[in-house]
């Protein structure tokens, strides 16, 4: 192509001048090398700055806590005997350790992680944290001896060192969750992308990175050998051939590359990765049978061939069951409690705007396909069900699910409640009674849900849920097929660490809004 000669023209030119502007990305996608080093290595500096201010924080608060503890002698009526003293000296040197507790990180490569990896969750990383911090609790409390600020046996040190791994275990991943989420709204840090294959799973990909900015990864654009069939998006284009690879990566400023089931042939493909291990540019790939696959494979090498081993599955046995009924009955009744005067008054402003029923009733397929009645908070007027036919031609939904944006059937209040998702409350009610989960595949309308064959008839293994999968991750912008999938992997790869991981999530996305309507 003679453009890509154009661009590799003006990248030797760009080189040969040395000359760059640091821009925000969002103003063009042609990016020069030389800044997009920049802005990664600002990125990079962010978690290491937050984890500094979180362990001063703690190491500050903590020598004021436990002085105190010391000075009322509250703690001698508990441990006996004298404590000693928590001087100035034990502050200034915990301090001295925040560098031996970065070091530690570094060593157990949260930093690293942060770099390299797509998406890190803190909520994920909380079992290495633990330790990291445990480890470097221990080397706290070394470097208070061996500088003499404090006598080993005396237990004024032992309590500064223990009142500073309880706080910093509470602070540190506050912090963190705080500064990710925050970058999870608006990243400055967005990085250009190239999705090597225009296929249908490029184009899924591109999709979902589209709707999901707190990747950080903006494609602009595919590289392959074939030409792109569909393009849902007129801004990427098919930007050349892997031969090309180099002056496309020099003129956008590539800061990763996706390998996305391209029909490109092996060796060039082998080539693709090599060139951009050359450039330093980061590589991912998207494995074949994608479907099926969860952050709980585990990579074995057999020889040097690396093999993907999935977990077993089996239906939830009596202990399982028994903790997330558990689960369900606690939190279920947490929420009631707390959310009561949000039930009330969202009675109250239905009826005053468009009268009727307070509560929608609608029979819905379960675990095992037993049907029940599901209820949720009435956000479209009475007799809404019989002119769904009516509006079919409108649907924008794939697959056997109704969904519109402008749907004329909701209310106001309705409306409004469905941004804020507080018409589904109401299934607490279900999930007293057993019928529903607080976390699940969502229950579909019978119709819909006798259309749901093979693999995405497993959903119908597991009890429904109030939030799931869909909700987190895009609720009705996500296509029925993606829906399908994430159901498969909700019930085959359940645990209970991550419906806690998604009830926190839920937060997320509500105050995101994404996809609710």
């Amino acid at each position: 192509m003679d453009h890509l000669a154009e661009l590799d023209s003006k990248s030797r030119q760009d080189k040969l001048s040395g000359s760059w502007s640091f821009l925000p990305f969002e103003d063009g996608l042609e990016t020069p090398r030389r800044e997009l080093q920049v802005v990664r290595a600002i990125h990079g500096a962010i978690i290491p700055l937050v984890d500094i201010v979180s362990l001063s924080i703690a190491v500050t608060v903590a020598y004021f806590i436990s002085g105190d503890l010391v000075i009322s002698g509250w703690m001698d009526r508990i441990v006996g005997g004298q404590l000693g003293q928590v001087t100035t000296r034990m502050l200034w040197a915990g301090l001295g350790t925040i560098p031996l507790w970065l070091l530690v990180f570094y060593y157990f490569g949260v930093y690293r992680r942060e770099v390299l990896r797509l998406s890190v969750s803190t909520f994920d990383e909380l079992p290495e944290t633990v330790g990291a911090l445990s480890v470097g609790a221990w080397l706290m409390v070394s470097f208070l001896v061996l500088t003499g600020s404090g006598n080993p046996g005396g237990r004024a040190l032992w309590l500064y060192a223990a009142t500073t791994w309880i706080l910093v275990m509470i602070v540190l991943p506050l912090g963190r969750a705080t500064v990710r989420i925050g970058l999870s709204f608006y990243n400055p840090f967005c990085t250009n992308t190239l999705v090597v294959g225009a296929g249908e799973v490029g184009r899924s990909l591109t999709g979902r990175l589209q709707r999901h900015r707190e990747y950080g990864l903006r494609v602009v654009g595919f590289l392959d050998t074939q030409e792109l069939e569909e393009n849902r998006d007129n801004r990427l284009k098919l930007l050349g051939r892997p031969s090309e690879l180099r002056p496309i990566i020099d003129h956008y400023g590539i800061s990763r590359v996706i390998v996305a089931f391209s029909r490109t042939p092996h060796p060039l493909l082998l080539g693709v990765i090599h060139e951009c291990q050359e450039l330093k540019v980061d590589v991912s790939i998207i494995p074949r049978l994608f479907e099926v696959l969860s952050n709980r494979i585990a990579i074995e090498d057999i020889e040097g061939l690396s093999i993907l081993s999935l977990p077993r599955y089996s239906r939830h046995g009596r202990t399982a069951r028994a903790l997330k009924r558990l689960m369900d009955l606690a939190g279920a009744s947490v929420a009631t409690i707390s959310l009561s005067p949000v039930l009330l008054v969202t009675s109250i402003l239905i009826k005053l705007d468009s009268g009727g029923a307070v509560f929608y009733k609608q029979a819905r397929m379960g675990k095992n396909h037993k049907t029940f009645m599901m209820y949720k908070f009435r956000s479209m007027h009475d007799g809404a069900e019989s002119q769904q036919e009516e509006l079919a031609g409108q649907n924008e939904a794939t697959g056997p699910i109704f969904k519109m944006k402008k749907d004329p059937r909701i209310t106001r209040v309705g409306r409004l409640i469905r941004r804020l998702s507080i018409d589904e409350l109401p299934q607490l009610i279900n999930v007293f009674r057993g019928d529903m989960s607080l976390v699940g595949p969502r229950p579909l309308p019978l119709e819909e849900a006798r259309k749901c064959l093979g693999s995405a008839d497993m959903r119908h293994l597991v009890q429904p849920g109030i939030t799931g999968l869909w909700q987190i991750l895009g609720r009705s912008e996500i296509p029925y097929e993606e829906m399908m999938q994430l159901d498969y992997l909700y019930v085959t790869n359940w645990t209970p660490r991550w419906d806690i991981k998604i009830m926190l999530r839920t937060f997320i996305a509500i105050a995101r809004k994404r996809g609710a309507y």
